[in-house]
């Protein structure tokens, strides 16, 4: 019986190097999902998106460390992310920079060599409980709504404002962890207690404009989505 974990990722940064953040998914074998995030002042966007993923490695490895029973069957953890330095490093660079003492083709030092070490270390580890790795790339704002969802708690923390994380049943979750799921964005209006969706701004503009007390968002997934509907004190249309 093969055993799944899933791994979706992000890292935002907005002057890079600047304040940056990260943002993380991950689902457990057992149904669940938790949402992870967190920020440092001083960073790159390159630093937090290794810095998630290398969070998701290690709520892995806890995961199988207080469930003995998960490493009987087969192991596979699926890594998601929309960046190829990310995946391109983890899946194929490693080994070649271990081998050349942590040198690019071109004689220069690695980047950001101290999160690739415990990167590696971290998937020696999970090896050496049974676990194979699947690499999934996916485009960027492109809809995806897990990717979607990671960049905005990345975003969020990057901006030091509070981002309220999902724990509990994967049922429950409003993010689809489907990676050829889309959310098409869009624009929420609220005008005398009545909601409006809007697939541009200018229409959603053209219904809040001039109307007192009207608000009005873009979102990028259901649970922005909801979120946005909750403080707004409206139902779904």
């Amino acid at each position: 019986m093969l055993r799944q974990f899933q791994i979706i990722s992000d890292g935002a940064c907005s002057k890079n190097p600047g304040p940056g953040g990260w943002g993380l998914i991950v689902a457990t074998p057992d149904g669940k999902v938790q949402e992870f995030g967190g920020a440092e002042e001083d960073t790159t966007n390159n630093r937090m998106e290794l810095f998630g993923f290398y969070r998701g490695l290690q709520e892995v490895y806890r995961f199988l460390k207080t469930h003995p029973d998960a490493s009987v069957t087969s192991i596979r953890v699926r890594v998601v992310s929309d960046s190829k330095y990310v995946l391109e490093g983890a899946e194929h660079s490693l080994p070649k920079w271990v081998d050349r003492n942590w040198k690019t083709v071109a004689g220069e030092p690695v980047k950001n060599q101290d999160l690739w070490e415990i990167i590696l270390k971290g998937q020696e580890m999970l090896k050496g409980l049974g676990v194979e790795f699947e690499y999934v790339l996916v485009k960027g704002h492109s809809g995806s709504e897990a990717n979607e969802r990671v960049d905005q708690i990345a975003v969020r923390f990057s901006r030091g404002e509070a981002a309220k994380l999902f724990q509990g049943d994967l049922q429950s979750y409003s993010i689809s962890l489907d990676v050829g799921a889309r959310f098409e964005p869009v624009y929420l209006s609220f005008v005398s207690g009545k909601l409006g969706r809007h697939s541009t701004w200018d229409a959603c503009k053209k219904a809040t404009e001039g109307k007192p007390g009207a608000k009005y968002k873009k979102v990028k997934n259901r649970l922005e989505e909801e979120e946005t509907l909750k403080s707004w004190g409206a139902s779904p249309a």
